[in-house]
């Protein structure tokens, strides 16, 4: 027989969960039985159990053993697969959503209690679209075990996929509906009923008939429509926390059983229908503040559910049709014009046009030819293509946005926690300030002292106070991924809207970042040495053989088909100096004239931008290579100065030789040329102690540490892996002038929700004295509530236009 939970009294089915209390050893049902019992026994309160009776009412529904060997499946790696990322630390981090959650004060109690768990290193909670993102160490935390956690405090999570989150979203959407329904028919009846008993022309009998009935419509609208608020409240309660739940539900439920009492007793007044109306208004108010916020997402899970579960695959000598997770990276797909491409990957035959605005919010389509790139949820338009496949999954271009976009939804800035404990604390003080003003009122008037205790709980709830900052975050960030720039962490738009200084690396960043060869100037060393131009460029190509950098795909387009490699060995990458190697002549080297020459005079006169080779230190031919300005950068660049910015470039790039069009930077920023990653983050650094508020983009490997380390920063969508997942933000149209449409974004974000604090801690410190005089009657106070909530939420709305 299985012993029971020594914390409550529930049936142990599992005897991994065991703990010394008071010398012996206790079972316990589940991880968060026993998560708590160690909090109680750490804070020293052990002679808690001594007066504790296990044999209690259980904290949330016991788990089923059915639902017990359901949850038990996720800890199986494959099941895992959709839902789970495995970062290269050994840890897992699954994004989970989570049903039943009704403010902040719900997400601060599931980040607190799960982070307890043994193995949880991070839990964050995003209360805009209530998805959890969880990271723990599986040696230590099962995955099932913090599903248990969930459930135990009265949760249902499930894993997050964004069809089944669409499934989810329909069947909250359903619900409010009924609620609405039915509180809603419920008022009318019953304000009906109160208008003919208030009339005065109806006898005792009929009065008391209309009161019954009264009565018999109310009872839905307790149970269903105002059901979610007391089943919300009962769970805080029980965790000891108070929720702004807590006062909407003292105050239906007090008015409702006062108004049963009259009905039974058959004396005193009755007020179903202020029972009726204010929960319609806070439904209502709930229901629309779930359209607002629910709408900013459904966008971005659109691009993770739309993509096709099959494609065709070259297998044993023909095209198959396999299903998507079975595809391996290294196979050969064919996309049909029409469909969507499910993989990242590289085009190995055929030409096509694809649409990128899934992922860039760009409509123009984009050309695609042998060797280029395409990504995941892109739309082939023209004809059909084989791909190579590299990424599928959860690795994917479309998985990777979707998880860096749950990364900063997870992430609140300062603002946003100071008003969550705002809102928190804000709930236990208006209770108590409830009890005083009712204790007043029995003292000064008997008679109706409970109907303004009623009107107080229901005008303080801090609704609007905790929606103040999630609406408007959630809002901004979706805008600016429609326009092509994805917010990764959750400090990104607060920072980005006191920027003073931006910072540009050159080359992919202001550049296109596709270097072409346009000349090669023979020295006569080489020719003496019988070196052609052909030769000399297959050097270069085998000192650039690792090499990413946009150079060396160049050297790589250049080079002649036929001509033989040139084998070298030793290499060395020596920053923002160049490259070596050695073969039996000796030591080559390629880069800027000091460097490969090893000589401090300056160079003969080629052409700006020149690359060298040597041979031993003596120079047998200059590069000449050119790289295109974008278009968009020096609009963006007038832009920026519009706002106030100031502008600078850092480059490794040797040249000192600044592109014409950008001279007139010197009239307000700088350019740094040959700087190494670690002297870029030095400058920033640098200003940063100077008061600047300096934001970097860049693109490549040697940008990561700036990018990392600086207070803001953004990387392009055609950067390397390691850059966009140190920046804070990912341009993925590469439109540079985005930036600045960015900043002025940032900028009224942070006014919007200074508009939505100020109002919310307006209304409730003018609302709750008027409800304290006796001023404002319960449905007066329900109708003030909602229309506090709707007007924060209306303003956040704003931001869907952000020019």
């Amino acid at each position: 027989m299985n012993p029971d939970c020594f914390h409550c009294g529930l049936p142990v089915h599992d005897d991994r969960y065991c703990l010394p209390v008071a010398g012996q050893s206790q079972h316990f049902c589940c991880v968060g039985c026993l998560a708590a019992a160690q909090t109680i026994i750490d804070n020293g309160l052990e002679a808690y159990y001594r007066f504790h009776d296990p044999n209690q009412t259980p904290a949330a529904p016991p788990v089923s053993d059915t639902e017990r060997e359901r949850l038990l499946l996720y800890d199986r790696p494959d099941v895992q697969g959709d839902f789970v990322s495995r970062p290269d630390d050994g840890q897992l981090t699954a994004t989970l959503m989570i049903e039943g959650v009704s403010c902040s004060a719900c997400s601060w109690l599931i980040e607190k209690h799960l982070a307890q768990l043994p193995g949880v290193s991070q839990a964050r909670f995003n209360q805009t679209n209530h998805r959890c993102q969880v990271t723990w160490d599986p040696a230590r935390q099962p995955l099932s075990g913090i599903f248990l956690a969930l459930f135990g405090l009265g949760y249902r999570a499930h894993p997050y996929r964004p069809d089944q989150e669409e499934r989810l979203r329909q069947k909250s959407q359903r619900q409010y509906v009924l609620r609405l329904g039915i509180a809603g028919i419920g008022m009318m009846q019953a304000m009906m009923n109160a208008v003919a008993i208030y009339s005065g022309s109806m006898t005792g009998n009929t009065e008391l008939l209309v009161r019954w009935a009264s009565l018999v419509l109310t009872i839905p609208v307790v149970v269903i429509a105002a059901g979610p608020f007391f089943t919300s409240a009962w769970r805080s309660l029980k965790a000891r926390h108070l929720s702004m739940d807590v006062s909407v539900a003292l105050a239906i439920g007090s008015a409702f059983i006062a108004s049963l009492w009259a009905t039974l007793s058959g004396g005193g007044e009755v007020y179903f229908e202020s029972v009726n109306m204010f929960t319609f208004f806070l439904v209502l108010g709930r229901f629309l503040e779930f359209r607002a916020r629910t709408s900013v997402y459904a966008s971005g899970n659109a691009l993770a559910s739309h993509l096709p579960a099959t494609c065709q695959v070259w297998r044993d000598g023909q095209w198959q049709r396999l299903a998507l997770r079975d595809i391996q990276a290294g196979e050969r797909i064919l996309i049909q014009a029409g469909e969507l491409c499910p993989v990242d990957g590289t085009v190995l035959t055929g030409r096509s046009e694809f649409d990128e605005s899934r992922l860039t919010g760009e409509f123009a389509p984009r050309a695609k030819a042998p060797g280029n790139a395409v990504l995941a949820g892109t739309l082939n338009q023209s004809q059909a293509v084989e791909i190579e496949v590299e990424r599928t999954g959860q690795d994917s271009s479309a998985s990777s946005l979707m998880q860096l976009l749950e990364r900063a939804a997870s992430e609140k800035p300062r603002l946003a926690e100071l008003a969550d404990r705002g809102a928190h604390h804000f709930a236990g003080s208006t209770l108590l300030i409830t009890v005083i003003i009712g204790l007043v009122w029995l003292w000064v008037e008997p008679d109706r002292a409970f109907w303004v205790v009623i009107s107080v709980l229901v005008v303080t709830c801090p609704c609007a106070l905790s929606l103040a900052t999630p609406t408007v975050l959630a809002q901004a960030t979706n805008s600016l991924r429609q326009r092509g720039l994805i917010i990764t962490r959750g400090h990104t738009l607060d920072r980005l809207g006191s920027v003073t200084d931006l910072a540009f690396d050159k080359t992919g960043t202001l550049t296109e970042g596709r270097f072409m060869l346009t000349g090669v100037h023979l020295e006569a060393e080489a020719e003496r040495l019988g070196f052609a131009e052909a030769d000399l460029i297959a050097v270069a190509v085998e000192l650039e053989r690792t090499s990413e950098h946009p150079i060396a795909r160049a050297f790589r387009q250049a080079r002649q088909p036929g001509t033989p490699a040139h084998e070298l060995h030793d290499h060395q990458r020596h920053p923002a100096e160049g490259l070596s190697g050695h073969d039996e002549s000796g030591l080559w080297r390629l880069g800027h004239w000091a460097f490969a020459c090893e000589s401090p005079s300056a160079p003969p006169v080629k052409q700006p931008g020149d690359v060298w080779l040597s041979l031993n230190g003596v120079p047998l031919a200059a590069f000449s290579l050119n790289d295109d300005l974008r278009s968009s950068a020096l609009p963006a660049l007038h832009a920026l100065e519009t706002l106030g910015v100031r502008c600078h470039i850092l480059t490794g790039d040797p040249n000192g030789a600044l592109d014409p069009r950008l001279q007139y930077l010197s009239q307000q920023g700088r350019f740094h040329y040959g700087l190494s990653a670690a002297q870029k983050l030095a400058w920033v650094n640098q200003q940063t102690s100077q008061g600047a508020r300096v934001a970097v983009i860049g693109d490549g490997i040697n940008d990561a540490p700036v990018l990392a380390g600086a207070p803001v920063s953004v990387a392009m969508a055609s950067g390397t892996d390691l850059a966009k997942q140190a920046a804070d933000a990912l341009l993925l149209n590469e439109n540079l002038s985005t930036l600045a449409l960015a900043i002025q974004a940032a900028r009224k974000t942070r006014r919007v929700i200074w508009q939505n604090l100020i109002w919310a801690l307006l209304y409730n410190g003018l609302a709750l004295p008027l409800a304290a005089l006796g001023w404002v009657a319960p449905w007066q106070a329900a109708i003030g509530m909602s229309l506090s909530s709707l007007l924060v939420v209306g303003n956040a709305l704003r931001l869907r236009r952000l020019s």
